[in-house]
């Protein structure tokens, strides 16, 4: 009994567990399936605001490139570039080098849809989003290891891809496909320049000469190449650089490429010297003459960073390479960089044997520090009087200073051997014209003298070196004083051949055109001398000049006062003025200008002429009168001055003393209008009729343009009566002043009289 009670009461326990488990097991379940459906509904209630957003960003991006469909289209292209990705790393799959070229091909032309033909060379760039692709697609060129050739595009295609490369800095793929458009059509001239700039900049001058060599191929006439290619062929024997030499003659230019640059020349010569130490230095010395050559011929071509690069590789496989010190000290301050490096690199290099003053002086004066590189010349000077170059360069800084003494005491300071220099040769032409110069501000006259011993160095220097464009240009100068403009053009045009970017060529160029009456040219160069001469004086005196020429007077006035403002002793600039203020009516300026002028240039025979006319304009007879005779003082024979004191009698009322200083003035110049007018008047005062219209016709003849005079002589023929004379000479007025209306109502009068005479001669019935 016992034992079937205690299997039952097992067997319940066993049941109770078991129940006990399933809802235990039970209740989990539900819990997990609460748990599933929360979770069901936040993964829900994710992808529905996941896709609202989504469905915002679609359409704020559709909205921001409804404008730029071309950015739209992009992604197109993108999509491309991610199959061509998936389909040749992907995939898994091998595939064969031409399925591998197609895919690459296609996304090359997917992305070349996008960019159109055009100048790249001309500043022109894709539109947006391409660069990023352009990136893309040559990582995904480099990483499948293709070059330019494997990839099917035509030339065209080949060369804005490469462009498209250059754009993004893959500039080995740019390269690449340049050079393959060159294969394909060797006539694609801008491919090969496109290539030619990334050599340049790469520094690769062997593979730059070839591209040249092709380019030249096509356009043989381009002075650009034919002087970068005898940059890369400097030293050498090759026969090209003959063949370039006479092209560039035969086209009017000189091939000054090395010769512009004496020292550049200097070490790139001395780098390439055969038997520069070549038993005695070990190889890395010969690679260090190799990379200061390279570094030299990329500093004449413009590329400064490349150029560093050679020098400073240079200088580290030989610190004791004098030239390679020069070059980096010129290196250094070409890019703005700290004086005191550049000036520690001449002292390193100064110590090494090398000739420096020259250039330490040029880095001083170009960080403004002018007293510090006079000095250099002054102490080297003082150890080497015979050095004329470092003798001309210290006479043209004490120049620059306005200590013109200082510079001629240092010229003429130069011992006998020095002479046969050219840069001292110029520098006595140019202080020559200095004196002129100075000469003209204080009289108001050119030293004819001063020009000719000008003239005589300048073409001394010539003798010395015909290829000196400084020399040619002092002596375009002097002729244009001499007014020998045929000759000074001449003299211009080699000049600026030998040194077209010289900053004064477009200033003599304007000057020259100006004294020849040319005023649309005078004018354009003259703008040209601006970009150059950014803020002289000299410039905007000639601008002024010019706008008087034209009629401008107003905006003559202004450039006046801007020339003033910056060189308050501008002489020509002040004279000048004041004649535009006199013709503005402002006699209040005008009257300033002229007593600045006279007090500060007592004997300027102009400045004391424009003063009295001002006087007399301001009716101040008796000042004008006193002024006069100052200035006849200094000139008796002054024309104009006699002129102007006999008008000043005639308007004091001492017409009896005006007729001396007119028959005077008639008898210093007879071709003097003004002066058979004056006299003309006085005449007429005393009642000399006849007289006085001797002097009117006399005044015509001089001038025929004098408005005054053929009005006189009409008003005379009208009152005598002869009405036919008057009429002519009433038409002879409205030549001169077609609007002229008393000369168009008296030549009616006189038609009339005509008429009448007419009428009454004709017998009647």
């Amino acid at each position: 009994m016992q034992d079937s009670t205690m299997a039952i009461l097992t067997l319940y326990g066993i049941l109770s567990l078991a129940l006990l488990a399933l809802w235990l097991k039970h209740k989990s379940v539900l819990s997990q399936r609460k748990r599933m459906a929360d979770k069901l509904g936040s993964m829900k209630g994710n992808l529905s605001e996941t896709s609202e957003r989504l469905d915002l960003l679609s359409r704020g991006v559709n909205t921001i490139l409804s404008d730029a469909p071309e950015v739209q289209d992009l992604l197109s292209v993108h999509r491309s570039l991610e199959s061509a990705e998936s389909l040749l790393f992907n995939q898994g799959i091998p595939i064969s080098n031409s399925e591998s070229c197609a895919i690459a091909s296609h996304a090359a032309k997917a992305l070349l849809n996008h960019y159109p033909e055009f100048n790249f060379q001309e500043g022109n760039t894709p539109g947006p989003g391409l660069r990023p692709l352009a990136k893309r697609l040559s990582a995904i060129l480099t990483e499948a290891e293709m070059k330019a050739e494997d990839i099917e595009l035509s030339a065209g295609e080949h060369r804005r891809m490469g462009e498209l490369f250059h754009l993004v800095d893959r500039f080995d793929w740019a390269a690449d496909c340049f050079h393959r458009a060159n294969q394909l059509d060797p006539e694609d001239e801008s491919a090969l320049r496109s290539l030619t700039e990334i050599q340049r900049k790469d520094g690769d001058l062997e593979a730059l000469d070839r591209s040249l060599e092709r380019l030249l191929a096509i356009v043989p006439d381009d002075v650009d190449v034919l002087n970068e290619q005898s940059i890369l062929l400097s030293g050498s024997e090759d026969e090209r650089i003959i063949r370039n030499r006479k092209r560039l003659e035969a086209l009017g230019f000189s091939s000054t490429a090395i010769e512009g640059d004496s020292e550049l020349s200097e070490i790139a010569s001395r780098a390439m010297e055969a038997d520069y130490g070549k038993s005695q230095v070990k190889l890395s010395n010969h690679d260090a003459l190799s990379l200061l050559e390279r570094g030299t011929k990329q500093l004449l071509l413009g590329e400064f960073s490349p150029a560093m690069e050679s020098v400073e590789l240079a200088i580290k496989e030989d610190p004791n390479l004098g030239p390679a010190w020069t070059l980096k000290a010129r290196l250094v301050s070409a890019e703005g960089g700290n004086a005191k490096s550049a000036i520690k690199c001449i002292k390193r290099a100064n110590a090494l044997g090398e000739y420096t003053v020259i250039l330490e002086s040029e880095i001083l004066e170009n960080r403004g520090r002018i007293d510090a590189a006079i000095e250099v010349l002054q102490e080297h000077l003082s150890k080497t009087p015979g050095d004329a170059e470092a003798r001309a360069r210290l006479c043209q800084l004490w120049l620059s200073k306005g200590a013109i003494e200082s510079s001629r005491k240092t010229l003429y300071e130069a011992p006998e051997e020095s002479w046969d220099s050219t840069a001292m040769q110029v520098m006595k032409g140019r202080l020559s014209l200095v004196k002129s110069d100075e000469h003209r501000d204080e009289t108001g006259k050119m030293d004819q003298l001063s020009v000719v011993d000008a003239l005589v160095s300048f073409d001394k220097a010539i003798e010395i070196d015909r290829e000196s464009g400084l020399a040619w240009l002092g002596r375009a100068r002097s002729l244009r004083y001499q007014g020998s403009f045929d000759e000074a053009e001449v003299a211009l045009v080699r000049a600026r051949r030998l040194i077209p970017d010289h900053p004064s060529i477009p200033l003599e160029e304007a000057q020259l055109c100006l004294e020849v009456g040319d005023l649309e040219q005078a004018n354009a160069l003259s703008l040209e001398a601006t970009t150059t001469l950014k803020g002289s004086p000299s410039v905007l005196f000639i601008r002024g000049i010019i706008a008087a020429r034209l009629g401008r007077i107003e905006e003559a006035k202004k450039f006046f006062s801007s020339t003033l403002e910056i060189d308050p002793d501008h002489v020509r600039a002040r004279l000048n003025r004041s004649s535009a203020a006199l013709l503005c009516d402002d006699l209040a300026t005008a009257l300033d200008d002229a007593n600045h002028l006279v007090e500060a240039r007592p004997d300027h025979e102009l400045a004391r002429q424009r003063k009295s006319e001002i006087l007399m304009n301001q009716g101040e007879w008796a000042s004008a009168e006193d002024e006069l005779r100052n200035l006849l003082m200094m000139n008796p024979n002054h024309s104009m001055g006699l002129v102007h004191l006999g008008t000043c009698m005639i308007a004091m009322g001492k017409s009896e003393q005006a007729e001396k200083p007119l028959n005077k003035a008639i008898e210093a110049n007879p071709s003097l209008s003004e002066a058979w007018y004056q006299r003309g008047l006085l005449y007429l005062d005393f009642g000399r009729s006849e007289e006085a219209m001797s002097d009117f016709e006399g005044a015509v003849l001089a001038d025929p343009q004098h408005l005054d005079a053929r009005l006189r002589i009409a008003a005379i023929l009208h009152e005598g009566g002869d009405s036919t004379k008057a009429a002519s000479s009433w038409r002879k007025v409205l030549d001169v002043d077609p609007q002229h209306r008393l000369a168009r109502r008296r030549l009616e009068e006189c038609k009339e009289q005509i008429s009448i005479r007419r009428e009454a001669r004709v017998p009647k019935d």
